[in-house]
């Protein structure tokens, strides 16, 4: 029983720092002056979602999708771009969806 809930705290505490993680990518990002506007509204949607409880692999596959139209065509700032490969290459879509650029 001990091992049950050690095994789930550690599940939990690793999703927690995930989704930390990607908060705080994302307010640096918003921070960021070499993103454009477009891209800055699109992030801080995101961000103020997952803050309000919003689940985390719900707001990356928006946010994957809104951003797609634009790293198909290469048209992402550079930090944009590499944030975009992170969530779309980390197994949260499943097969044949990440891995654009």
């Amino acid at each position: 029983m001990v091992l049950k809930v050690i095994s789930w705290h550690n599940k939990f505490m690793n999703k927690t720092f995930e989704k930390q993680e990607i908060l705080n990518e994302l307010y640096n990002l918003v921070l960021d002056r070499n993103i454009r506007d477009w891209e800055r509204q699109c992030l801080l949607h995101t961000k103020v979602q997952l803050e309000n409880q919003g689940r985390l692999a719900d707001e990356l596959a928006k946010l994957e999708a809104t951003l797609r139209p634009l790293a198909l065509r290469y048209n992402l700032t550079p930090k944009v771009a590499d944030f975009y490969q992170k969530i779309s290459s980390n197994n949260l879509f499943g097969r044949g969806v990440g891995g654009i650029l």
